[in-house]
């Protein structure tokens, strides 16, 4: 979720607040087809996947079309996130507490001597995948190369011809495709609301922060630090407050390395 949110910022510099409500967007398609129609949960996972991505590119196009400012584009972003929640809230009659199936099913295993949900196990194994796919992506492919260029200098790619706002789409696309996976893949672990989407939009905004806006290559270093450290903290205390440490370390960041992990290069 924050790999996609880091590669939005790093070619189009804009805040897309709407990627979290695409993570509640996902959850509740699937949960709708799974559980209200009767599908299976692999063709369901699919069409969430799509309409994931189907919302995230005409939000894009929606804003950078008709508030291309900044700030415009953050604050109508943030409002579509809110029309979306209620939106679904509205549909499902304001029902908590609903749950859809993981894509696996089986007792938790022991790793290191700690019980793990298979369901964990897969999803980071895909965090892990996919990160790797879009750093060859990133790195090797030609759209790539055209992507890290955008991300330079935009102006100068369009001298070649080439149009930063189509680089951008694609992008938006793939971004999208992210965030819809982190929901089919954790979901299942948690329960679908119309509020699910704020803590873990959250927390990958932080791990934007602390790896550094645009910065693609430190998305996984940040989030294991982000990770960890709230983790630890969930360990030594006896209060919930991994959240409140989340947001501590992202402050850190920007008093004291504003620039992230990353360092001050462009889409390094």
């Amino acid at each position: 979720m924050a790999l996609g949110f880091t590669l939005v910022f790093g070619v189009s510099r804009v805040l897309n607040l709407a990627y979290g409500a695409l993570y509640m967007v996902t959850a509740y398609t699937v949960y709708d087809l799974v559980v209200e129609r009767g599908w299976s949960v692999y063709p369901s996972a699919a069409v969430g996947l799509g309409v994931c991505v189907l919302i995230g590119v005409s939000v894009y196009l929606l804003c950078s079309r008709w508030a291309p400012d900044p700030m415009r584009f953050l604050i109508s972003t943030l409002l579509i996130a809110l029309f979306l929640q209620y939106l679904l809230s509205y549909y499902f009659q304001g029902e908590v507490g609903l749950t859809i199936p993981g894509l696996i099913a089986g007792p938790s295993v022991l790793v290191l001597g700690v019980s793990v949900s298979p369901i964990f196990l897969l999803a980071g194994a895909a965090s892990v995948l996919l990160l790797a796919l879009v750093g060859a992506w990133v790195e090797w492919h030609p759209y790539g190369r055209l992507l890290r260029a955008t991300s330079e200098d935009p102006e100068v790619v369009s001298l070649f011809g080439i149009d930063p706002r189509r680089v951008s789409l694609v992008v938006v696309g793939v971004s999208s495709l992210l965030v819809g996976a982190a929901a089919v893949l954790i979901v299942p672990a948690e329960v679908v609301t119309p509020t699910m989407w704020i803590e873990p939009f959250v927390i990958a905004f932080v791990v934007t922060i602390v790896g550094g806006l645009g910065k693609f290559r430190w998305t996984l270093p940040a989030s294991f630090l982000v990770a960890f450290t709230e983790v630890v903290v969930l360990f030594w205390t006896p209060y919930a407050i991994s959240d409140v440490v989340a947001f501590l370390v992202a402050i850190a960041f920007i008093l004291v390395r504003p620039q992230g992990m990353g360092g001050s290069g462009a889409g390094s």
